[in-house]
């Protein structure tokens, strides 16, 4: 990119944003970097990574480029405070974060912070951990106290789940919860001789209880999540709320429901649970959903790609989150999948499939070990995958310290946007199929139907929405679908899979 084409597009970033969001902070920033820049250091580094735009001033909620004036030395000065210890407690960044973008007679300077890796987390300032910065809207604010402990959790390279409970014994599981998952992995593995096996013996060779004291075994408090009694586990983890609803077909309230607090035969422990919530999602997609005004058949890859989402909710949730719940709910057009806490991965390193960091070992290896979730670090990828396969719209991903939430779309994009205009949704349905395509290719296929002038009209407003972007200018202008990078990432790997599939055949 030219140096005048950067220009163009920090003008192009400040007429699109109009305000600072929670991933770009502009300063104005004439000769030295702002003291304040390294409070947004952290803010972007604890939360989701961003841009720090100088030579940005703002007046009367409204930005206009005023350039640096020694934009060499603040590079200098920007490198040896990243990497001093004192000021940033941790943060990896590469070599081209920093970028100075010159065009004219001004120089402004780009900042990219990365979303700081786990390991690295919490990221603080001036050697006070209390000095943790969060973003949250446009603005840097003190993580409170509880977030702080998210973030220390979310650092920490120990499973959250294996945390010994001295004081319970195997008593505190529900039997006929045991008995299930024992017969289900002695189908698994016909070998390994667990039908001989007391229930203690089978528990602790599947490392699932803490036997560090030679005089006594206790739970881990994963197995209680997933094996207890309620009552026991409502009494070590008093948020523990999950729920599953069913809106289908609904204008007021839910169809269906299952939540843990209900009285019901069994105990409702993560296993039970999922037993009982995973049939209703299977269920979903044999009946089929309305698509567009046509009853389709959903492929059965969506079954597993909901298997993915349900275990990766249950099995990575936060339980530790002061007033915080699970939640599964199936709307007409979409399903949403919501736990406690943050995604430990980036979203992009989710669907593109490889990358792992498991927030409770314990939990996850039960699972697994059950045949849900076989191939360790591809559960988002085989969710992109499974959707992509059925035409549907990519699934969305928002991840905060408090919360996690999954949509996975049971419609194409034009389907996903009730409220668009019919050329709107028209012009979205040939684009998911053509990539880049010109106004006049548009008007040659719709010609027919709708005006010029209509179809002009129609791509601004989808340009405005943020749902197309544009790229080239005059003639060479082509529309295309703003993917994000997660979405952009999982489809060049679905590509590639699909390109070793042509190989090998």
């Amino acid at each position: 990119m030219t140096a005048e084409a950067k220009y163009n597009a920090i003008e192009n970033l400040l007429d699109t944003l109009g305000k600072e969001g929670v991933e770009v902070e502009f300063k104005e920033a004439a000769d030295s970097l702002p003291k304040s820049m390294w409070e947004t250091v952290s803010a972007f580094a604890n939360t989701r990574g961003g841009v720090i735009i100088l030579g940005i001033k703002e007046n009367s909620r409204t930005f206009s480029v005023t350039g640096v004036t020694n934009a060499a030395k603040m590079e200098s000065d920007f490198w040896n405070t990243i990497r001093n210890r004192k000021k940033i407690s941790s943060l990896s960044i590469s070599t081209g974060a920093f970028e100075i973008i010159k065009a004219n007679d001004k120089e402004v300077i780009r900042i990219t912070i990365p979303q700081a890796d786990f390991t690295e987390l919490p990221v603080y300032i001036n050697g006070e951990m209390s000095q943790t910065y969060i973003r949250r809207g446009e603005g840097d604010y003190l993580a409170t106290a509880e977030e702080l402990k998210a973030l220390i959790r979310n650092g920490s390279s120990k499973s959250q789940d294996r945390l010994p409970l001295k004081d319970l014994s195997i008593d505190a599981l529900d039997r006929s919860t045991l008995v299930r998952f024992k017969s289900i992995i002695e189908a698994r593995y016909p070998e390994g001789g667990y039908e001989d096996m007391k229930m203690q013996d089978f528990l602790l060779h599947l490392g699932l209880l803490d036997d560090s004291d030679k005089e006594s075994v206790c739970l881990y408090s994963g197995t209680l999540l997933l094996f207890g009694k309620y009552n026991i586990i409502k009494r070590y983890f008093d948020s523990y709320q999950i729920d599953y609803f069913d809106y289908r077909g609904s204008t007021e309230r839910w169809a269906d429901r299952v939540s843990t607090d209900d009285l019901r035969p069994e105990e409702m422990n993560l296993f039970n649970f999922y037993e009982i919530a995973y049939q209703k999602l299977a269920s979903t997609t044999k009946s089929g959903f309305k698509l567009d005004g046509n009853m389709v058949r959903i492929n059965t890859d969506m079954t597993q790609a909901l298997r993915e989402a349900l275990v990766n909710t249950l099995g990575h949730a936060d339980y530790s989150i002061p007033n915080s719940s699970i939640r599964i709910e199936v709307f007409d057009t979409y399903y949403r999948f919501e736990n406690p806490g943050k995604m430990l991965i980036p979203i992009d390193k989710f669907f593109r499939g490889g990358s792992t960091k498991s927030r409770n070992d314990v939990i996850m290896s039960a699972f697994r070990r059950m045949g849900l979730s076989e191939r360790q670090g591809y559960g988002g990828y085989q969710i992109f995958k499974a959707v992509s396969n059925n035409m549907l719209r990519s699934p969305q991903i928002v991840t905060s310290l408090e919360k996690t939430t999954l949509t996975i779309w049971l419609v194409d994009l034009p389907g996903s946007y009730p409220e668009l205009a019919s050329e709107e949704k028209d012009i979205l349905s040939i684009l998911t199929h053509s990539g880049f395509v010109s106004k006049g290719t548009l008007t040659s296929i719709l010609g027919d139907k709708y005006s010029d002038y209509q179809i002009k009209k129609a791509l601004k407003n989808l340009v405005e929405k943020g749902i197309l972007s544009i790229s080239g200018k005059g003639r060479a202008v082509r529309y295309s679908i703003n993917l994000t990078t997660a979405e952009g990432l999982g489809r060049i790997r679905l590509m590639i899979d699909q390109l070793t599939d042509l190989l090998w055949k």
